[in-house]
């Protein structure tokens, strides 16, 4: 059930982000990735390894950029069909007149979190405790 979930959302993904034109002409498409590194990411390179584009006729390419906003430029600009990056860019581009659609969130969640060292748990309870200065 879960592995069908995930191919529905990844083929969302797909299908509503890209231009009808790459889709109609069997071209490769480009997705660039604000940050594959980051685990709310991890479904789309899922998808790559796991062969799930390919199952659907897709030649996806997964290009990644570590800045959201560098790879919304990059979407903007023509250079690649989608992006797989966090919804509030949408909401940035709509201030500056510019319609992007978010079309799949892949978590409820952004799914970063802080760690610490298992000694030190009792110590920082909060990124205050760490003694870093600003």
């Amino acid at each position: 059930m879960k592995q069908t979930a995930l191919r529905m959302a990844l083929a969302a993904v797909v299908a509503g982000t890209l231009s009808h034109a790459a889709l109609a002409a069997n071209e490769r498409i480009t997705l660039m990735v604000g940050g594959m590194e980051k685990q709310i990411y991890l479904p789309a390179k899922l998808a790559e390894q796991l062969g799930y584009f390919k199952e659907e006729g897709l030649d996806v390419e997964l290009v990644n950029e570590p800045a959201g906003v560098d790879a919304e430029n990059e979407l903007i600009a023509g250079q690649v069909q989608g992006v797989v990056g966090f919804y509030d860019h949408t909401i940035d581009l709509q201030s500056k007149g510019k319609f992007i659609e978010s079309v799949v969130q892949f978590s409820h969640t952004p799914g970063e979190v802080e760690l610490i060292a298992t000694r030190l748990a009792d110590k920082i309870k909060s990124p205050a405790d760490s003694g870093a200065r600003r």
